[in-house]
């Protein structure tokens, strides 16, 4: 479902499975903290389709780089850790394939041999030791492939969906830590903005004759 945030007017797409279809509920809105609430009358009161009869072509989130049995993949960039358990769930809830690692080396080896669409990487990865070598990697990569990649950092200190910090950190958005309760609907926010953004991008490139 695409809400608009009252406060901030950012355009938030919220799973259908995480909105009570039978009574009003509220959430908070990952860019500004504000409270948003969902009236039962706003709501579409036709039942979604479940991840089991979906087309998982139609409901891809991703670019269709790379997929397991119709889903995208998703990378995660974490040490072992119930938060890592939880972003992992959360993934698989937006009907991604994921696949989770702590070593740097095994994250690199990946990436050279899979596309993944969605990278979820965190500050203190690898013992604090692999943020550097991922960024450095991701900044390094043809733009062509590199904007084809959301990568998310998670973090214990950046604010979630802050752009300038997302800007200096070289990632494409930022989850903090202090908001892994609603983490799914801030990650289906990052993938919308950034095919969003690129989608318009690659739209002018053809347009300019430059694509």
């Amino acid at each position: 479902m695409n809400i608009t945030c009252p406060h901030c007017k950012t355009r938030l797409n919220i799973p259908d499975n995480k909105i009570p279809r039978d009574k009003d509920s509220s959430f908070k809105c990952p860019k500004c903290q504000e409270k948003v609430q969902v009236l039962v009358s706003q709501l579409n009161l036709s039942v979604p389709r479940s991840p089991k009869n979906a087309d998982p072509k139609k409901e891809s989130m991703g670019t269709g780089i790379s997929s397991v049995q119709g889903r995208e993949q998703a990378l995660v960039c974490m040490d072992d850790s119930p938060v890592r358990d939880k972003l992992v769930a959360a993934l698989q809830g937006l009907w991604f394939h994921v696949e989770a690692t702590g070593s740097t080396s095994s994250a690199l080896k990946k990436m050279a041999y899979q596309s993944y669409p969605l990278v979820l990487l965190s500050e203190s990865f690898d013992q604090n030791k692999g943020f550097l070598a991922m960024s450095t990697h991701m900044n390094e990569l043809d733009m062509s492939l590199r904007r084809r990649i959301c990568l998310v950092l998670f973090s214990d200190r950046l604010p979630t969906g802050d752009p300038m910090s997302a800007l200096h950190s070289s990632v494409n958005y930022i989850v903090g830590s202090d908001s892994l309760s609603y983490v799914e609907v801030i990650l289906t926010t990052a993938l919308t903005e950034h095919q969003t953004f690129y989608r318009v991008y690659n739209e002018s490139m053809r347009a300019a004759g430059k694509a």
